[in-house]
């Protein structure tokens, strides 16, 4: 688990995949911390190449997000996170089968599956995610597909040709996504083709695609997109989430749920 230095440091990175600059000052006073520590924490960070110090602040580097781990972006918007997955795993049902992908957010909706349906033995999971199988592989009453292929250590999760032909002979009811990135424009993307290779023979996979993004995603576009906006059926966000943007979203046909 992260001490309190390091959640900081996390949530200057955030700040600064948001704004792409920080200032000192600022920093002191939203975490209430002296700009001595603030320093400390930029030089800690500038070390592992995770943002340039500038004058008075710090800049971000790109594709910063690429470097951070599984376990430090699971602690980034958790409570937001914990609502939408609390909301998502309400939709799971009996004798679903579903696809969960390697998102952050989808590990929290496997974690508020119903203890009823995991015991049930009328659940099937697919998955290329190394978090899910942690979370599920435990239940007896989850019959669980583990997807192989080449495993990508920081994002825990298998991807490349083999899962993505694994995929073209499976069927979901359902499949959760999560995504880097959300915009009008290009819709729900990623940060590595890889993943998005993955994802979009998911979503041809399922008959429903269930996003579960948190509003810090709203407006970013990764490198490569998943699925265009208006190919989501239902969105689970939080109640941070532009306004403007969820109209637009409901104008597309997409269901948005707000939590």
């Amino acid at each position: 688990m992260f001490g309190p230095s390091e959640k900081r440091r996390l949530a200057i990175l955030e700040d600064l995949a948001n704004a792409r600059m920080v200032q000192v000052s600022n920093l002191s006073r939203k975490f209430g911390v002296s700009e001595v520590s603030i320093r400390r924490d930029l030089e800690h960070l500038e070390a592992r190449g995770l943002l340039r110090r500038v004058r008075g602040g710090a800049v971000s580097v790109p594709q910063t997000i690429l470097e951070w781990s599984f376990n430090q972006k699971m602690l980034m918007h958790r409570e937001q996170k914990q609502r939408i997955g609390r909301a998502a795993a309400a939709m799971v049902e009996n004798g679903d089968v579903i696809i969960m992908d390697s998102g952050t957010t989808v590990v929290y909706v496997a974690r508020h599956i119903s203890r009823d349906i995991l015991t049930s033995g009328h659940l099937t999971v697919i998955t290329s995610s190394v978090p899910i199988v942690r979370e599920l592989g435990s239940w007896s009453g989850v019959r669980l597909i583990l997807l192989g292929g080449l495993y990508l250590p920081l994002q825990e999760v298998a991807a490349g040709p083999q899962t993505i032909s694994s995929l073209a002979e499976l069927h979901a009811d359902k499949m959760f996504l999560g995504a880097g990135g959300l915009s009008v424009e290009v819709g729900a993307t990623t940060a590595t083709v890889l993943d998005a290779e993955v994802d979009r023979a998911s979503v041809r996979a399922c008959e429903q695609v269930i996003a579960v993004i948190d509003s810090s995603k709203i407006g970013r576009k990764g490198l490569a997109t998943v699925v265009p906006l208006k190919e989501i059926d239902i969105l689970i966000t939080d109640d941070a989430a532009p306004t403007d943007f969820v109209a637009q979203a409901r104008s597309l046909g997409v269901e948005v749920k707000i939590v």
